[in-house]
């Protein structure tokens, strides 16, 4: 695989922006989180938690804004996934919809 090459390049300004305000707001929201929470992360519900992520415009951002979406970078969004994934945010869905 010598002809592969990867030019590692510095994050542009609005993702390293958004990663800060995100790791406020994660900070804030999360000092109560204890382990089990953490550990469930991805497996986790928590309804207060998704719609204070909704009303910063981190759920669909990728999405035009026709959509109700934020038309936000995939990197953005790589940004928030990586965020929430390193504090273990819950971020499921509830099995049950009723």
């Amino acid at each position: 695989m010598a002809g592969l090459r990867f030019d590692l390049r510095d994050t542009p300004p609005e993702a390293e922006a958004l990663r800060g305000e995100l790791r406020a707001f994660l900070a804030e929201q999360g000092r109560d989180w204890g382990p089990m929470v953490r550990g469930y992360s991805w497996m986790g519900f928590d309804r207060d938690f998704s719609r204070e992520v909704g009303k910063r415009g981190w759920i669909g951002m990728t999405w035009p804004k026709a959509y109700g979406g934020g038309e936000r970078t995939a990197l953005e969004r790589y940004v928030v996934l990586e965020e929430m994934l390193a504090v273990g945010a819950p971020g499921g869905c509830p099995l049950d919809r009723r």
